[in-house]
């Protein structure tokens, strides 16, 4: 991100965001806890209790940084940042923010569909607000050439969430399975874009 808005440092956006999505990480192994003083058959119960939590935060780690990478990406193809990019980015960091509290509660609560629906709602409104940072980005043509693939995989990540969805109401473990394919759908977007002209 080369030049400065009007009403401020795009740098400064950046920072926010990189803090906010630091901080969205750091607090997801707060779940992760076992009682003091346990005996080894009891430690071993423990630990086979914290497997849904570990999952949560191992899930959740990895689409923070799936968005963080697009987030990063997208705001480096930025020739400037607006004030309604910037708007749109706090509506986005405060849906990040959410993050530990919708996976702690998949970790709790996962075969529940709407605990699944909800998790699923939060990372897809961050991948939406971050398309919408795209569309402003190319209204007001400030993206450069190639981070015109930033679309790609916010729409990505957002359409896997959202057709998981349906599939929470009647299977909701079929449903986080399904989270899984935002690996290699990334990937496959990773090398379409650096075979691109």
């Amino acid at each position: 991100m080369a030049e400065e808005s009007a009403w401020g440092s795009g740098g400064r956006v950046l920072a926010l965001s990189d803090g906010v999505f630091a901080i969205a990480a750091t607090l997801l192994a707060l779940d992760l806890r076992v009682p003091e003083g346990l005996g080894h058959a009891e430690l071993l119960g423990a630990l086979r209790a914290l497997l849904p939590a570990l999952f949560g935060y191992a899930l959740t780690f990895l689409v923070i940084g799936v968005l963080w990478l697009g987030h990063h990406e997208l705001f480096d193809g930025l020739r400037r940042v607006s004030r309604p990019v910037a708007t749109v980015n706090v509506v986005l960091l405060g849906l990040v923010a959410l993050l530990p509290f919708s996976s702690s509660v998949l970790a709790d609560y996962g075969d529940e569909p709407v605990v699944v629906i909800t998790y699923a709602g939060n990372v897809a409104a961050i991948a939406c607000a971050q398309l919408a940072i795209v569309a402003i980005a190319v209204r007001d043509r400030s993206l450069r050439g190639r981070a015109r693939w930033a679309f790609a995989p916010s729409a990505v990540t957002a359409a896997i969430f959202v057709l998981s969805v349906p599939v929470a109401l009647v299977r909701p473990q079929w449903a986080t399975a399904g989270w899984v394919l935002l690996v290699p759908a990334h990937l496959a977007l990773t090398r379409l874009e650096r075979r691109s002209p």
